[in-house]
């Protein structure tokens, strides 16, 4: 933090105002990780301000994503809500297409907390959509398994093993153990539901 705030007092000496949003930014993330979310907020603010008074559009969708974030994690969706939505218009202005899937994402995660899962898998598919067209297979393996997750609360079983298993298969390919104690883990529950304990084991 000390040398965050020593860098923004150089930047402002030179007038270098992407600088000084970029170091608010920063100083806005640490806040966050410290669960300090208030003055997290108040970082993201300046940032945005200054992303928007220089006209970079990328900066502004950064600040808004995770303005959007922290009031997510304050249990806030309306707000939330707002500002993933004005990343999702910014990033499809500027074309860019990690930053829409993540917006989609995000913008599921909330229908998915509210128990909308028809308006959640709606936002998974076109954030999976993204991911394929790019070749992202990290998003894909993590979107696959969200979206199995909803069908397997809804108890459509056969749907979400669909998903774990495309998800599976992506994870052996990347070699992801984390990702395949998990995806395992999904798939051994679906069996469990369905009293197949023979293959849940």
């Amino acid at each position: 933090m000390e040398y965050c705030q020593k860098g923004i007092k150089v930047q402002e000496e030179i007038g270098n105002k992407e600088g000084i949003g970029n170091s608010y930014h920063i100083i806005g993330n640490i806040y966050k990780d410290q669960g300090n979310y208030d003055q997290a907020l108040s970082y993201y603010s300046k940032s945005l301000k200054i992303q928007e008074e220089i006209g970079n559009k990328s900066g502004m969708g950064a600040s808004y994503n995770n303005i959007g974030l922290i009031y997510y994690n304050q249990g806030n969706y309306a707000k939330a809500m707002e500002y993933y939505d004005k990343n999702l218009k910014i990033r499809e202005e500027i074309g860019d297409k990690k930053g829409m899937a993540n917006s989609y994402n995000n913008i599921g995660g909330i229908y998915e907390d509210q128990g909308n899962y028809e308006q959640a898998l709606r936002c998974y598919d076109k954030c999976l959509k993204i991911y394929e067209e790019t070749g992202d297979n990290w998003g894909m393996a993590s979107v696959l398994s969200g979206i199995g997750n909803i069908y397997r609360d809804q108890g459509n079983y056969e749907q979400a093993l669909e998903c774990y298993d495309k998800c599976l298969k992506i994870r052996k390919e990347l070699g992801d153990k984390n990702g395949l104690a998990s995806s395992y883990n999904s798939i051994g529950i679906i069996y469990k539901e369905q009293g197949n304990y023979g293959q849940a084991l």
